[in-house]
């Protein structure tokens, strides 16, 4: 009997699509197009944080293929971050500055930056923002990407304190994240191929990307 060999690259970025495609329809079903000064609704927060966190992943694992396939060395892989990366590797590479705002948002949830908030209650209004004291500090890219008033990125104004991350904020990763894609696949479909891939959305299977359109137009 003869044996054979096979060889496979552990990359599990599209595995992302189907959860995130399942977090949009429960957050669509939750959103009422309401939020206040404060903080996003409850379960809006909890999906909107999870998609944007789980698009920064899946978008990370594909760049981790990319690095192996134009043959990154070690330092460019443990040193490099992925805007500057992309940006070395593609000089015509459009979204650094989208993607650097991205990742100030993950970092923001998934190491629940800290913020003190001052506020008061109305019956119509509902929660009145007074003031807010960032009490984590943040880095060099968070001074550079933040507007420091606003609480807000200064390109793609996403929400930096993390109870006020909501639909918008995951639509415009989840956007950010598949230009990039799309892009990469455009320089080469061996490091990145996701335009033909399809996942179940609303009892029918669709291409990622119109679930992403579909999604958009709800917001």
């Amino acid at each position: 009997m003869c044996k054979m060999n096979d060889s496979l690259l552990t990359i599990i970025g599209s595995s992302y699509f189907e959860p995130i495609s399942v977090l949009l329809e429960k957050l669509e079903k939750h959103d009422k197009g309401k939020s206040n000064e404060v903080q996003a609704g409850y379960y809006v927060n909890g999906f909107a944080a999870s998609i944007c966190i789980l698009a920064v992943v899946c978008l990370e694992s594909y760049v981790m293929r990319v690095r192996y396939i134009n043959k990154a060395s070690q330092d460019e892989i443990n040193k490099m971050s992925v805007p500057t990366y992309l940006k070395i590797l593609y000089p015509d590479f459009p979204f650094e500055d989208e993607l650097f705002e991205v990742h100030i948002l993950r970092d923001t949830l998934a190491h629940n930056h800290l913020w003190e908030v001052s506020y008061s209650s109305d019956d119509e209004k509902g929660m009145i923002l007074h003031s807010v004291n960032k009490w984590s500090s943040g880095d060099k890219k968070y001074q550079q990407y933040v507007d420091l008033n606003t609480h807000l990125t200064k390109t793609l104004s996403l929400n930096v304190s993390p109870i006020k991350v909501g639909k918008v904020d995951a639509m415009t990763v989840l956007k950010t994240v598949w230009q990039i894609l799309i892009f990469l696949e455009g320089k080469n479909r061996n490091q990145c191929y996701v335009s033909h891939l399809r996942t179940a959305h609303k009892g029918k299977l669709v291409r990622f990307g119109e679930i992403i359109g579909m999604s958009e137009t709800c917001t």
